[in-house]
Order: C-alpha cells, then structure tokens, then sequence
C-alpha cells in the first residue's frame, strides 16, 4: 500500500478508530474503499440519527448548522457567525463545528450561559460508556482550543424507564447525565493520542494483524480487508471456544493457534474438553442421555419462534426504547408421531402489531402441551411484556412461560458436533443434523435479515410487489425455524 503525501484533518471518529486500531484509522483516511458498512450496522446508523434529530426538540430548540462533512469550511464560518450574536439571540447550536490543531469536530448540542459553555453529546444507548467519554474529551479539547470556555460536559442518553404514552409526545425519552469530572481526567491524554495518530495517518499503513481488538468496542467495518491480506486460520482455530477470551489470548500467546494441537491437559472446562475432543477426532460427542430427554417431551408439541422489532425511539403506543417487540411468529404443531401442522401470524401493516400477535399466538398454542423453543429466555421475556400491556391476557401468556421447554441447553448439554464451530445457535446445530434444511437457499436467512425486511415492507414508499415478496420470504424464514426444532427434537443417533 502507498504511503500518504499528506494526512487528511482528524476528526471526533477518526480519532476513535485510531485508538481502537491504528491501521483502521489508516485505510480510513487514506484507503475509504476499506471500508465496509453492513446492512444492520447501517440500521443502527440511521435510527441513532434518527434519535438525534429527535433530541434536538427535547433539549429545547436552537439553531442547526446546516452545513454539512463535506462543506466544513462553510460550517466553521456558520458557527462562529451564530456565536457571534448575542446569547439572547443564540442560545443553542445544533451540530456546532470547531476546529483546533488540524482536528474537527461536530458538537451535537452547545449551549451558551453567563459563565461558560455547555458542551451536550447525544447518544442512541441508555448508559454511559466509556468511549462516549472519549467522544466528550475529544470535542471539549478541540472546543476549549478554539477559544470556547467549556465548563460543563452533559451526555444525553436514551431512558430506558421511558414508555411512550400519548401519539408525538416524547417527554422524558432523554436522560441528561453530566459528565464533567470523568472528561476532565481524560483531557491531558489528548495532545499525546493526536499527536501519534497524525504520525499514523501520514506514515505507512501500520502492521496490525486482525484479532480481539477488532470487535472492541465495535466491529471493525475495515476486518473483512485485513484479513484477505493475512494467511488463512487454522480450520479449526483455538477462538472457537466459547466464553474463553482469556484463556484463548493464553494459548495464543504459547503458540496453540490450531485447536486440534491443544494439549488435553490445557483445557479443564468440561465443555471447552468436549469440544476439542470432538474437533481432533471428527467423531461428534453425542450423551447417552440424549435420546431419553427427548423422548421424554409429551405430546402435543408447539414448535414455537417469534420475529422481533426494536426502534430507539418508540413507535408504537405502550412500548419502550429498544423493546422487541414481536410482529410474528411460526408454530408447528406436532399433535403425535409423524403428525404435523403449522401455525403462523405475521403482520406487515406498520401498525401495532401486539394485539394481533397475542391473539393469534394464544389461538395456536391452546391450553397444554410443551411449548418447544430456541433460547427460551428470548421468547419468554417479550411473552412477559407483552402480559404487563395486555392485563386481560396477562394469566393465559404467563401459563404459556410455564409450558415453555428449551431445547438448547438440552443439544449444549448433550451433542456437540466439530462443524458447529463452538456455538449451538440453531443454524449452526441443524446443518450436521438435517442438511437438507438449508439456510441458504432462503432469500432472508438470519433475524438481522428479517428486521431490514419487516422495515422495508413498513416503508411508505414500498411498493405493493415488495411488501409481497418479503412477507413470503419472511413467512419462509420463520417457518424454517420452527421445522428446524422439529427435526431436532425427532432426531436420535444412529
């Protein structure tokens, strides 16, 4: 790769990827085409800035500088023509620009007061991280720089506490936390971090090989680059075991890249041991006591899986930030051996869909027999809001937790098979035991799918033939997963 003539300005984010990795503040800034946005980091894009627009009206109004990344020029001029004017006249910029030491920032909310400046960071999550500390340093230092007294630092995060009662009004969805102390801790590492990182962006791409530090504290758009230039993992690499950070980094560090060349006497967790014996010798590990437990489960059967939603802001009457909220559901309904019908509710309308799903989900599970799920403390915990919304069905959906049996403990505990790669996520467990059942062949083929579906289908703008294709392919999905436990649950060794 070239070396850069000359380094780009830094900015807020720019410098936020360079302390997470050099090389992605690199490609960047001097390689963009690098850089690769999936569809559901692009969704989370677009509702934070969504929730950002939003934020403005409740902080109270003010004036936005319009002027956007590519007009930075004309948003610095914006900027100081507007804090020229009296408080009176501007008490508030929205998107603020500032400047300092070849480093530019973007302030979401900057208020002026008698003795100083407020400086407000607007965030789409409900508690503080520390990398929104980060974010606040970096703008105050780049602020107070460009001649801004700033004496207080505020990050605005989402309630969680917030339920949306009455059509537009959103009072309460913003918490106002300051944050002044922990930012002024970190001003003094500023000058250091952007004085090495314009070294970095004008220096050689940096040697950094894709690891751990590619995930924290966000997935890295610049990972899938990388790794095309680095030699292929091992087939079956030591990160496979789950919930194993510390002991992997160990491993590695010793020279165990390749989990079939693990010592046995390495591992001491049970299931870490299951793993790496089934992984060295091809041969799945399949409990003795599998058959029974599944034997076991009486009859009728109740496949059951649900398709959630979550908006940052609430868009439905009753709901919470982030709530997942359920639009539809599969059931297969296996009456006894080798009977089988489906059940199934989807709603693509845009209007609430909690009534009709509780319904229908009441409809088709009647009064007893199992409820087999995939997880159950996901179905269980939206059946459990869903009750608190709906207090006249709140005993019959409560009774339906109580007949809930979940089938991945009983394949985490019992069966473990190499090519499941360390997860028992439905879609890893069933290619080594149906491969027939194949997610691939399906238009929406994971649950980041089918919400970027359920939202387009919900788009005004949508046309009548897109709707239709993703309720099929939705419908398809789901189904897919409910007659994947089925298999499951009818499998026994041979």
């Amino acid at each position: 790769m070239p070396t850069p003539s000359r380094a780009p300005a830094l900015s807020k984010s720019r410098i936020q990827s360079g302390r997470q990795c050099e090389k992605r503040l690199w490609l960047e800034m001097n390689q963009p085409d690098a850089v690769e946005w999936g569809g559901a980091a692009q969704q989370r894009l677009d509702e934070g800035t969504r929730f950002g627009v939003l934020a403005q009206d409740l902080l109270g109004g003010g004036t936005l500088i319009a002027a956007d990344h590519r007009q930075y020029p004309q948003a610095l001029a914006d900027t100081q023509a507007e804090l020229r004017k009296s408080r009176e006249l501007c008490p508030r910029l929205f998107e603020a620009a500032f400047e300092y030491q070849s480093v530019r920032v973007r302030v979401d909310a900057f208020e002026r007061r008698a003795r100083g400046d407020t400086l407000i960071e607007v965030k789409s999550t409900t508690t503080v991280k520390e990398e929104h500390i980060w974010d606040c340093a970096i703008q105050t230092w780049v602020a107070r720089g460009a001649g801004r007294k700033v004496d207080c630092v505020v990050l605005a995060h989402v309630n969680r506490e917030f339920v949306y009662r009455r059509e537009g009004d959103f009072r309460g969805l913003l918490t106002l936390q300051d944050i002044t102390h922990e930012v002024e801790t970190k001003l003094p590492e500023i000058p250091r971090i952007v004085a090495k990182l314009k070294r970095v962006a004008s220096g050689p791409v940096p040697d950094i090989r894709t690891g751990s530090h590619c995930l924290q504290p966000y997935e890295c758009p610049c990972r899938s680059h990388c790794q095309t230039f680095e030699l292929a993992p091992p087939a079956f690499p030591v990160d496979l075991l789950p919930h194993a950070a510390d002991l992997v980094d160990t491993l590695r560090a010793d020279g165990y890249l390749d989990l079939r060349k693990v010592p046995m006497d390495r591992l001491s967790n049970p299931r870490h041991l299951r793993i790496a014996q089934a992984t060295r010798s091809g041969k799945p590990y399949v409990s003795p006591k599998l058959s029974a437990v599944l034997d076991a489960l009486t009859f009728p059967r109740y496949y059951l899986d649900f398709e959630t939603i979550a908006f940052v802001t609430p868009r439905w009457l009753g709901t919470r930030p982030f709530q997942q909220v359920p639009f539809q559901f599969s059931c297969h309904i296996e009456a006894g051996k080798g009977t089988l019908h489906h059940r199934q509710f989807l709603d693509l309308s845009g209007a609430a869909p909690m009534a009709g799903f509780v319904d229908a989900l009441l409809d088709a599970v009647r009064e007893k027999g199992p409820i087999l799920v995939w997880n159950k403390s996901f179905e269980a915990t939206r059946i459990k809001e869903l009750a608190r919304m709906f207090p006249a069905q709140e005993v019959a959906l409560h009774a339906l937790i109580e007949r809930m049996v979940d089938l991945l403990p009983i394949y985490r505990e019992h069966y473990y098979h190499r090519d499941m790669r360390g997860s028992w996520s439905i879609k890893a467990v069933l290619p080594t035991v149906a491969p027939d059942l194949d997610y691939a062949s399906l238009e929406i083929g994971d649950g980041d799918a089918a919400q970027a579906g359920y939202l387009s289908a919900i788009d005004a703008n949508a046309s009548e033939v897109e709707r239709e294709t993703v309720r099929l392919n939705l419908l398809a999905y789901c189904e897919r997963d409910t007659l994947a436990m089925v298999r499951l649950a009818r499998w026994r060794p041979t």
